[in-house]
């Protein structure tokens, strides 16, 4: 039995500790209209009081796959550039992840995928 609690404290603590590196993707970026928007690979915290306003497939493709952090940049950017026209402050952009079986990455088709948010209560901005 404690073998059980052991393994359950494992996957709190491993998923506590995902849901930190996360959040260290959220930035701030200011669009060309003055507007603030926060944006990353992580969903907002409960505390920002935020309402989904909706969320879109991208073409992620194999110049996604080759060159990830390029693409995630080329996303996030378009992201928070759209943000404001569709009401939101708060983009949360999410990549394929990596999972290969013998070699072959099993995720190399799928689409990215980009979650806006309106939230009332963002922490403020840091220098």
């Amino acid at each position: 039995m404690s073998r059980r609690i052991a393994m359950a404290f494992s996957l709190a603590i491993a998923a506590a500790g995902c849901s930190t590196v996360g959040q260290l993707t959220v930035k701030n970026y200011t669009v060309s209209s003055g507007e603030r928007v926060l944006a990353g690979q992580a969903e907002p915290q409960t505390s920002y009081g935020c309402e989904k306003l909706g969320q879109e497939s991208h073409h992620w493709g194999l110049a996604g796959n080759m060159n990830r952090a390029r693409a995630t940049e080329t996303l996030t950017t378009a992201a928070v550039d759209s943000a404001p026209a569709k009401g939101a402050n708060y983009v949360y952009v999410m990549v394929p992840s990596e999972a290969s079986i013998g070699g072959f990455n099993v995720n190399a088709f799928k689409d990215a995928q980009v979650a806006y948010y309106r939230c009332s209560n963002l922490p403020a901005a840091t220098s």
